[in-house]
């Protein structure tokens, strides 16, 4: 691939033609043209996933099946790190849970590991503590690492807002979420991944005391945070079903994607949750298509993403 024309998000703004050129694996222009000139389809950046549990070749196939080139992971090893690529697999290399004696000591491990970013799994039934919580959150940032909170509970999403994490998984369910909160997650710049096909998921489950009524307070909840401003984030918390209600890979995000849009979202808000503003939150190199990025591009569908064209990932066709 070295040049595309057609109608194309960058990762910002909806473009009515332009000229896409690929060298070396990388963007080296992004130029007006013609719209008669655009080829037959919808370029943008390739698709990411905020939140997965991946292990084997068969999810990162329906992961690129689905115009997907990147995940933000918790359960990837190394050696399938590697063996995944040109798919990009983005670790944590684990959680923190439960008590952490050492935060700083857990932060070093993770980051020698491998990690991109930490995770912590906060509930309130099983609570790392507000010391620890912040201990990890000073070395992380001191690691120019960002740190994602699991959090479904009023209560522990407050305490990871006052602990100063990144970014936010999950929403809570049991309760209508506080005004108040959301207003303080956005004036923090705190992103959040509602994982709503995963809430959506639970909520019919009959696990942890959940019912499909709960689902409604999780769709009113991105609808408050995003009308206050927050950054949402596409995220499916795909996993194989070994330790929660199971959800698919690949096309489960363009199935989230329905529900953000159906929570609040504009059509410019949802392609930028699955795009640009995960880039922005975890720190990436990607998630635009601006001179110098990587050419991990998808052509589809405008109006359906998920009828896929082609996917290319570096400039390569994997698709």
């Amino acid at each position: 691939m070295t040049e595309l024309k057609c109608r194309l998000f960058d990762g910002e703004k909806i473009r009515d033609g332009a000229t896409v050129k690929v060298e070396n694996g990388c963007i080296t222009e992004v130029s007006a043209c013609e719209t008669s000139a655009c080829g037959d389809g919808f370029l943008m950046p390739g698709l990411m996933d905020a939140h997965t549990h991946m292990g084997t070749s068969r999810q990162v196939q329906s992961m690129l099946k689905a115009g997907i080139t990147a995940t933000c992971d918790v359960s990837a090893s190394v050696g399938f790190i590697k063996a995944a690529e040109p798919f990009t697999i983005v670790p944590s290399m684990g959680m923190a849970m439960g008590m952490v004696m050492n935060p700083k000591g857990y932060v070093e491990r993770a980051a020698e590991s491998g990690a991109k970013y930490i995770k912590v799994l906060l509930f309130n039934s099983l609570s790392i503590g507000k010391p620890a919580l912040r201990g990890i959150v000073k070395a992380a940032h001191e690691r120019n690492l960002k740190v994602a909170v699991h959090a479904t509970e009023v209560s522990t999403y407050r305490q990871a807002v006052e602990a100063g994490a990144d970014i936010l998984l999950h929403v809570p369910m049991k309760e209508e979420f506080p005004t108040d909160l959301a207003k303080n997650i956005s004036e923090k710049g705190i992103a959040v991944v509602p994982t709503l096909v995963m809430m959506e998921t639970f909520a019919h489950s009959g696990r942890s005391g959940y019912r499909p009524k709960h689902y409604q307070n999780a769709e009113n909840a991105v609808r408050l945070l995003c009308e206050s401003g927050v950054k949402i984030l596409a995220g499916t918390d795909a996993n194989p079903g070994s330790f929660a209600p199971a959800v698919g890979y690949g096309d489960t995000l363009h199935y989230e994607l329905g529900l953000l849009q159906k929570a609040g979202l504009s059509k410019l808000d949802v392609l930028k949750a699955a795009t640009s503003n995960i880039a922005d939150a975890f720190g990436l190199n990607m998630g635009r298509i601006i001179v110098g990025a990587p050419a991990n591009l998808l052509l589809c569908s405008e109006e359906d993403l998920s009828e896929i064209k082609h996917v290319w990932i570096g400039g390569k066709s994997v698709k």
